[in-house]
């Protein structure tokens, strides 16, 4: 058994502009925050939760609550669905996702899994705008479960585990992202990775960087370990 895991926003889903542009307004409209670093790839750690907490730390000397984090969820996912009414295109696949995922999960020997920086109610709504089906997707796990990469692609691969009854080496294990965090989350956790070819990744040259997802297949499991 091979384990493939997706990302979602830039990796599946063309929706990196309006989820960054609606997270920032949702930021100013639910929790008053002004003046903070809207570049999210320069936090900590690059996810909904990470990047809200780390501002409640600096402002408030605490975490958020379960409470806030629910108002903030359900404020955002309004401001998705806002824009993606105004204007659909804005929420569509990365060109040839959604066929890439059909094959994959149709794969003998091969599992798929989910893990995304976002909130699960956002990502499954911005996956279903972008008409990706993930039926076949046996675990996912999102900003809900951890507030480090690391940790929310390290609860997935659990989930896989547990859902197959075995622990599939590291070296079968191959993530799919699109920016640096995500290639800096699979060399700590000692899996594979592919790139999805953009200026976030533009420094970083020792990777695989797909250009179309076609190419998939012949770099799937053509890698060595990141070191």
């Amino acid at each position: 058994m091979r384990y493939i895991i997706f990302d979602i926003d830039g990796t599946l889903t063309d929706t990196t502009e309006v989820d960054d542009r609606c997270f920032t307004q949702a930021l100013e409209d639910v929790f008053g925050f002004k003046g903070f670093e809207t570049n999210y790839g320069h936090y900590v750690n690059t996810t909904d939760s990470g990047i809200i907490d780390q501002l409640f730390q600096e402002q408030h000397q605490r975490s958020f609550t379960e409470m806030e984090r629910d108002e903030f969820i359900s404020h955002f996912c309004k401001l998705l669905y806002e824009a993606y009414m105004q204007e659909k295109h804005c929420m569509k696949e990365i060109p040839k996702a959604a066929a890439i995922i059909n094959t994959l999960c149709g794969q003998e020997g091969v599992s798929i899994g989910l893990a995304t920086g976002g909130w699960r109610e956002s990502a499954l709504f911005k996956l279903r705008c972008a008409g990706i089906n993930m039926e076949g997707c046996v675990a996912a796990s999102f900003a809900q479960d951890a507030k480090a990469r690391r940790d929310i692609i390290g609860n997935t691969i659990r989930q896989m585990n547990d859902l197959h009854n075995l622990e599939v080496p590291m070296s079968d294990i191959v993530y799919v992202g699109d920016g640096r965090w995500d290639y800096e989350a699979t060399k700590q956790l000692g899996i594979r990775f592919i790139g999805i070819n953009n200026k976030k990744l533009a420094e970083i040259s020792d990777i695989v960087k797909l250009n179309d997802y076609e190419e998939i297949h012949q770099h799937l499991w053509n890698q060595t370990v990141p070191a």
